[in-house]
């Protein structure tokens, strides 16, 4: 909250110290406003800018983790699948002692 208020003084001095007009030329025509008008303009097109980029990046984002949720969904029912079918084949196995495979020629 304070860093708020100090930010908007800032930027109150700030304005009132830029108040001089200034020709920007836009190639087929030119306009006249004040510097402050044209910078905070210029922070505030940033600013957009920023949010658009910050909210593309966060939608990508969650669509690959809802992308990858699937595939682990998918990847943990074939494992899943896998074990009931090697449930069976240990059963079926007896275990070899070591002193069998020796007597074994």
């Amino acid at each position: 909250m304070i860093i708020g208020i100090l930010l908007v003084i800032l930027i109150a001095i700030f304005s009132v110290m830029n108040t001089t007009a200034v020709p920007i030329h836009f190639g087929f025509t030119v306009v006249t406003w004040p510097l402050v008008l044209i910078l905070l303009v210029a922070v505030f097109l940033g600013a957009l800018l920023m949010f658009l980029f910050a909210t593309l990046t966060s939608v990508q984002a969650k669509r690959d983790a809802k992308k990858q949720a699937a595939e682990l969904a998918s990847l943990q029912a074939e494992n899943a699948r896998l074990k009931q079918q090697l449930t069976p084949i240990d059963a079926e196995v007896t275990p070899v002692d070591s002193d069998d495979k020796e007597a074994q020629p």
